[in-house]
């Protein structure tokens, strides 16, 4: 087996009625309070993204994905994954979360001056609800190759075992988790991103040829060097050490996009000094610089929420940082190969957004300079006439743009729930 890391597109799972065990329930000796009890996940138990037994796999969580998450994240519950209807909050203390030997239970406290907490007990009571769903990053997956009996004989299906997330959001949900085969060609594609295997794209793309678009991500990075092949277990997390080990410009990825005012001093501020976040939201990382360290960071690009969590990238600040590789606020000092893979980086957000970018020029930099600056060492910008001189930095903008990268960039429609 590989086991494998890196963060990408923000995934959906969701648990049925039954399974969830979704109820209303009175609090004991206050007959007029309520609680939202239920589960938003299940370990070990095995589900079906896609075909597994040509363009799909099997899926289970493993028992502990979430202890990091909880101890470190500050959820939200919601419905339908709308951040305008948020029911509660760990750090409101209206929200518990914690694992159990099942699962991921959830128990919400149900404030009845929000009208839309009262349509959800109702729509819970007539079993209007489906059940519940879960939003997370990846951080460390594993996969690996089994044999399975069908009516055919046996076959060959690939598993991922979800080993740890970063937990965004528990919803409550109305609609199925996938409605069509193609809104879950978009969680697979998605997957697949994660995974940076261009051999199990190529195998997938046998039966669905648009999944070979992904190649473009991924391009020849391949397992890191050092992984057990499939099959074998790797000796640690050895696809975390190579991703965490890649140093100056860092790899393009398709993420969310938004348009929206940029201040990158702002969104720096809100980024938390770990390793695994400030690589999500730059572009190149100093070679010899701390890779905790903020200042070791340059071209950040990714809009970061008042609790840390990164999200789309910014097309204003994608093409701003271009200026700065053509010469704008000083140029940069980056190794001209390292220029030309952050020009690639920036200009694949564009991409994803529909924007042509603009041509990266001939190199006309000054000597001499330190290439350690800060992550945001240019001036922000100023602001156009029909630009809000606020950064918008709102959870509408995560919501209504996740997965737009994939969708827009592949033909691949958003998986709703």
């Amino acid at each position: 087996m590989r086991t494998l890391t890196r963060t990408t597109t923000e995934e959906r799972r969701r648990l049925p009625l039954s399974t969830a065990d979704v109820v209303i329930r009175a609090i004991e000796g206050d007959t007029s309070a309520e609680r939202f009890k239920g589960y938003a996940a299940k370990f070990n138990s095995r589900t079906a993204i896609g075909n597994p037994l040509r363009w799909g796999f099997y899926e289970e969580i493993a028992p502990g994905a979430f202890t990091k998450t909880l101890q470190e994240g500050d959820a939200r519950m919601l419905i339908d994954h709308d951040s305008y209807y948020v029911v509660s909050r760990v750090s409101a203390g209206t929200l518990s979360l914690a694992e159990d030997a099942v699962g991921l239970p959830v128990d919400s406290a149900l404030d009845t001056g929000l009208s839309y907490v009262n349509d959800l007990k109702a729509n819970v009571r007539n079993k209007n609800v489906t059940g519940m769903s879960f939003g997370f990053y990846v951080l460390k997956d594993q996969w690996s190759t089994e044999t399975i009996d069908t009516s055919e004989g046996p076959a060959e299906v690939e598993v991922r075992r979800i080993l740890e997330v970063r937990l965004i959001e528990v919803s409550a949900v109305t609609f199925p988790a996938y409605e069509d085969t193609e809104a879950e060609l978009a969680s697979v594609a998605s997957a697949l991103v994660q995974r940076g295997d261009p051999a199990a794209i190529e195998q997938r793309a046998k039966y669905r040829p648009e999944l070979r678009d992904l190649l473009q991500l991924v391009g020849d990075r391949g397992p890191a060097a050092g992984a057990a092949p499939a099959g074998q277990e790797a000796a640690g997390d050895t696809r975390r050490d190579a991703v965490l080990e890649e140093r100056g410009a860092l790899a393009a990825h398709s993420t969310d996009t938004s348009d929206s005012a940029w201040d990158g001093p702002a969104n720096s501020k809100d980024l938390p000094g770990e390793e695994a976040a400030l690589r999500m939201a730059h572009a190149w990382v100093d070679p010899v610089g701390a890779a905790d360290a903020k200042s070791s960071y340059r071209f950040i690009h990714h809009f970061v929420d008042m609790d840390g969590n990164v999200g789309a990238a910014s097309t204003v600040a994608c093409t701003t940082g271009i200026g700065v590789l053509n010469g704008a606020r000083g140029g940069t000092t980056i190794p001209e190969e390292d220029r030309q893979a952050v020009y690639k980086h920036l200009a694949r957000h564009l991409k994803d957004a529909g924007i042509k970018a603009p041509e990266l020029n001939a190199l006309h930099s000054e000597p001499g300079e330190s290439t350690r600056e800060t992550s945001t060492p240019e001036p922000a910008a100023a602001p156009s006439a029909t630009e809000p001189a606020e950064t918008t930095r709102s959870d509408l903008d995560a919501r209504a743009l996740r997965m737009k990268g994939l969708a827009a960039r592949y033909g691949l429609p958003k998986a709703r729930s």
